[in-house]
């Protein structure tokens, strides 16, 4: 069992409630708004950021905000209640939230806004698939697509009203047609379920029987799509081989990385959770320590694991870092 395992069992991580307080520390208490904890992604960064701030000798709590923002402004009054110095959040209403973070402020709590900014947040922590920059994850992946298939046909799967995400749907939209893609299709898998997207994508597939390619929000969309691509008859296009649908995910869930090995999926953006828990932390560390220094942002590397590259994969449990060996961009 890897260092990060044994660490994480230790803490009792609950899916969609408070997190019972470990019995490391009385000093620092972590408070961790989770945007849909029944994510299996949003659970390994819970045990990463448990894990992390138990190293510390902090304790931790995780709240499950279940994708609505007034239970998000709920819980940021939960945390200050509790005595929380640190509250991570990621803003699903950056206007909604941004009085109950000024609220916290006043009483002393820091916030960092997790792969989010706005009023209240004092600094913020990114995967790079969030952010929409020049030469990143966003111009990676619509290039990858148009070095395989010039001038192909795109269908791109947003998510749920949460600012980011549309946000990136937006991104990829803009890299897709500078390098000359084709978007048919913008649709929005506002259920979030891999279920909602194949029903989605048997009508889509229905319009568009001639799309080349996918980029989704998220695997469970991707995942969705997949399915019902395969249900019609069509076959997903594997790197190192042509032909097919290229379809792209983002989270890195096994289930998407196992999807890959398999040929089901054609890449999936690893967001590295395990590294994201110890960056939330480090961050924590600079404004409970260091506010004068505190860097506005930290900003987690991401790898596009496809048939080509998912032997370099590695898998959560075994990823070990410490602060200082953290992936951090820049």
């Amino acid at each position: 069992m890897s260092k990060l395992k044994r660490m994480a069992s230790t803490i009792c991580l609950g899916v969609a409630g408070l997190l019972p307080a470990t019995a490391m520390a009385e000093d620092v208490l972590i408070g961790n708004i989770a945007p849909v904890a029944a994510q299996p992604s949003m659970a390994i960064l819970a045990e990463a950021i448990a894990a992390f701030a138990a190293e510390e000798g902090w304790d931790y709590r995780m709240l499950d905000a279940n994708l609505s923002p007034d239970r998000q402004v709920s819980h940021v009054d939960t945390f200050v209640t509790l005595g929380a110095d640190i509250i991570a959040s990621w803003s699903l209403d950056p206007n909604a939230v941004a009085a109950a973070y000024t609220r916290a402020q006043e009483q002393g709590v820091k916030i960092i806004g997790v792969n989010s900014k706005g009023q209240g947040v004092d600094a913020s922590v990114y995967w790079d698939t969030q952010l929409c920059v020049p030469g990143g994850v966003y111009e990676y992946n619509a290039n990858w697509i148009a070095e395989r298939k010039p001038g192909a046909k795109v269908i791109v799967f947003g998510g749920p009203p949460v600012p980011s995400i549309q946000d990136n749907k937006a991104c990829f939209i803009e890299a897709a047609k500078a390098v000359g893609l084709e978007v048919i299709a913008t649709p929005d898998n506002t259920q979030d379920s891999t279920a909602n997207a194949a029903a989605m994508s048997a009508d889509l597939l229905l319009r568009h029987p001639d799309v080349d390619a996918v980029w989704a929000y998220n695997d469970n969309t991707a995942l969705g799509f997949s399915a019902s691509a395969y249900a019609s008859g069509k076959s997903i296009w594997k790197a190192g081989e042509e032909g097919g649908v290229m379809v792209f995910g983002t989270n890195g869930d096994e289930i998407a990385i196992d999807a890959v090995r398999a040929g089901r999926l054609t890449g999936t953006w690893d967001p590295n959770y395990i590294a994201f828990g110890g960056a939330i932390v480090l961050m924590a560390k600079h404004l409970l320590e260091q506010p004068d220094q505190t860097p506005e942002d930290l900003v987690v590397k991401s790898m596009l694991v496809t048939a080509e590259t998912v032997g370099d994969y590695v898998v959560n449990e075994e990823r070990q870092y410490t602060l200082d060996t953290l992936p951090l961009v820049n």
